[in-house]
């Protein structure tokens, strides 16, 4: 467990551990850290480090899943944040179908009593929900991430889905994501009747919304190489989520902050800004070397969009980027904070029971310090990854 380093979480939780530097690409897996959450005394939100790298074996994400569903971790709410939300998605799914077919072998019991026994009422619960202190999120930078991402995202069961757009780099449309109905464009052209696509079903000439984004985080990057996050953005993002009734949270401007570009005839080129580092007005200029390659007999001329100079970058013709710092760019959009968390939706909370009203202490949820020998006589009726 870490400290947490971002504003709309309790603490971080990394039982993969990303590679930095030359050993980028890789992962290194840190079976000490399973156990971590039994330990923590104050329950919060814990965002939990990506764990679908390819390296990562399924039997490591399945006891991490475990360790998350375990009765004494269940009043916290793990953020489970990913940039492989397909290989998320069939790990997910397939952990579904084991649970409902679990499930369905108490339906075979030879007597009334085990049908409807502690266990088997809730193997049915957990086959027929998402544990409720489980979220799943994709993290998309641009519209490109967010088209492939977003729909594997929405095929994923889970009690709650959310985007991390941040850092942000460029526009994203969530309208396709977000709304609740959409007429089907072609009645031939378009998928058949029934079909799910991007998480809404057809049903005559409309798309009806059945998988859902719950929550939306926004922000700008941060740290030496980061770009600048353009205002406008960050509203559509905002704007969309308003519309449909979606939490929306925005995170930081990161370390630019944007101010409008006006007419000035007063300054070189005819345009200016409000500088925020000193407070006065700047020209939104740059300074080209003349002929000799020096600036002897340099140029002066207007930035043009995706121009920058050591402190700024211009980002459209009305807008321009100040390096500022993180602190200073601050976290407001158009004058007002955006905290928006959606509420913890409700789930089974009860332990895995076993005839007798005793929790089953050989239950792959329990802590290994807690767990029987092997000479448990219930050890095999939750198996493992159920």
């Amino acid at each position: 467990m870490a400290d947490c380093t971002t504003p709309w979480t309790d603490r971080i939780w990394q039982p993969v551990a990303p590679g930095t530097g030359h050993h980028a690409g890789r992962v290194t897996l840190h079976e000490d850290r399973i156990d971590q959450p039994y330990r923590w005394k104050k329950t919060g939100r814990v965002l939990v480090g990506d764990l679908f790298h390819h390296r990562v074996p399924d039997g490591f994400i399945t006891r991490v899943f475990d360790a998350m569903e375990a009765p004494p971790n269940r009043e916290h709410t793990f953020l489970v944040l990913t940039e492989h939300p397909g290989r998320m998605r069939d790990f997910v799914q397939q952990r579904e179908t084991r649970r409902q077919r679990y499930a369905a072998k108490f339906d075979h019991c030879p007597t009334e009593a085990m049908r409807t026994s502690p266990a088997a009422q809730e193997a049915r619960t957990r086959a027929g929900k998402p544990p409720a202190n489980i979220w799943l999120g994709a993290r998309v930078e641009d519209q490109r991430a967010a088209d492939l991402r977003i729909p594997a995202l929405l095929e994923t069961p889970a009690a709650a889905r959310f985007l991390v757009c941040e850092p942000l780099t460029g526009p994203v449309d969530l309208h396709d994501y977000l709304s609740e109905l959409r007429d089907v464009t072609d009645p031939y052209a378009d998928a058949p009747e029934g079909a799910i696509v991007d998480g809404m079903e057809r049903h005559g000439e409309q798309w009806h919304r059945i998988a859902r984004l719950h929550w939306v985080i926004a922000g700008g990057g941060s740290g030496t190489g980061a770009r600048p996050l353009h205002p406008q953005w960050v509203r559509d993002i905002r704007d969309a989520c308003a519309r449909t009734d979606v939490a929306f949270y925005f995170t930081q401007h990161g370390e630019y902050r944007a101010v409008p570009v006006v007419d000035d005839p007063n300054f070189s080129g005819g345009r200016a800004y409000d500088n925020p580092l000193h407070g006065g007005r700047s020209s939104a200029t740059i300074r080209e070397r003349g002929p000799s390659h020096t600036f002897r007999a340099a140029t002066t001329r207007l930035l043009r969009p995706g121009e920058r100079t050591r402190s700024t970058w211009l980002l459209d013709e009305n807008t321009i980027a100040v390096r500022v710092g993180k602190a200073a760019a601050g976290r407001e959009l158009d004058d007002r904070l955006h905290n928006a968390v959606p509420s913890r939706p409700l789930g089974s909370d009860s332990p895995i029971m076993v005839p007798g009203d005793t929790a089953c202490m050989a239950s792959p949820l329990r802590p290994p310090a807690q767990r029987p020998c092997e000479s448990c006589p219930y050890r095999r009726d939750v198996p493992a990854g159920i």
